[in-house]
């Protein structure tokens, strides 16, 4: 039985892609609204996207005042 991804599987792995590739291709930390203002989607998907991607240790992330700001984790450049 060929079990096909929902549509919301395929975005979600494409807004997490394109969040990696921000980053990587950054040489300064990318604020959650830069990232979603880039690939055109809400603040609120791209912080929640993002803190998934801190959880499975690809990304490190802080805050600056009340910004929240992604870096690629060293290990992974």
């Amino acid at each position: 039985m060929n079990i096909k991804p929902s549509k919301r599987a395929n975005i979600s792995v494409s807004i997490r892609s394109n969040i990696l590739k921000i980053i990587e291709n950054s040489d300064k930390p990318v604020s959650t609204r830069e990232i979603g203002l880039k690939i055109n989607r809400a603040w609120h998907s791209i912080q929640t996207h993002c803190l998934k991607l801190q959880l499975e240790g690809k990304i490190d992330g802080f805050k600056v005042g009340n910004m929240n700001l992604w870096v690629l984790k060293p290990d992974k450049k």
